[in-house]
């Protein structure tokens, strides 16, 4: 990997400034953060280069549940549309507006999970993207465990029967998914462990086997040899 550009520099440090346990910023300090951020990017030739960056960067904040302030990430976004005109930014703004009609989706769901008395032993979060909003993430038809099938089903029922979704597609998407499973190890006791989805389909599989090959793994997963690799 060659050297970072000085627009990738400043795209880290955003993200250092924006995300949990990042760079320590005292609140009444946050806004001339974010200020000079944006003045620093105004003085950019290659500023296409810090948006793209800079929209990795939120995209992952976002999805994982890491911004230390979605009120945050809107001055900032605000700012540089200020800066650039909002042709830059809609994406942008179109991410953070996803994720809240997104919230009450899940609200709807659970809502109507509650209603109908269906009980599961996963608790279940779905997260409804625009594809034109976000990056592109490498996908896979994924060997999902039957619990976690049964629950997508079920999300995808209700979600096709809305009104306003008639006309929309829903697509499964598991690269920035997240699990935690709860693991009994024998003679080790019982770990909470933080995984990718990815990961915990993989830990699924000792459930029913004691050992698994690398390219095995990959057989059962449908992944490619690089994202096998990348989770084990």
């Amino acid at each position: 990997m060659g050297p970072l550009t000085v627009a990738e520099m400043l795209s880290t440090y955003s993200d250092n400034v924006l995300r949990k346990n990042g760079l320590k910023v005292a609140p009444d300090q946050f806004e001339a953060h974010l200020e000079k951020i944006v003045q620093l990017f105004s003085y950019l030739s290659d500023k296409d280069i810090f948006i793209a960056s800079f929209k990795n960067f939120l995209a992952r904040r976002l999805l994982s549940e890491r911004s230390e302030s979605v009120d945050y990430e809107r001055v900032i976004v605000t700012k540089l549309k200020v800066n650039c005109g909002r042709a830059v930014t809609d994406g942008i703004e179109g991410m953070m507006n996803d994720l809240e009609l997104g919230k009450e989706m899940s609200k709807k769901y659970a809502d109507k999970r509650a209603t109908n008395g269906n009980e599961s032993p996963v608790e279940f979060d779905v997260k409804i993207l625009t594809l034109a909003h976000w990056p592109a993430y490498k996908s896979f038809s994924l060997s999902v465990p039957i619990e976690i099938n049964n629950c997508m089903e079920d999300f995808a029922s209700f979600y096709k029967n809305q009104p306003a979704n008639h006309h929309r597609e829903l697509n499964w998407n598991f690269a920035m998914g997240t699990a935690v499973v709860n693991a009994k190890i024998p003679n080790g006791g019982k770990y909470d462990l933080a995984v990718s989805t990815y990961q915990m389909c993989i830990l699924y599989l000792f459930n029913h086997f004691t050992e698994l090959t690398l390219a095995e793994i990959a057989d059962h997963m449908g992944f490619d040899e690089e994202t096998c690799k990348k989770n084990v």
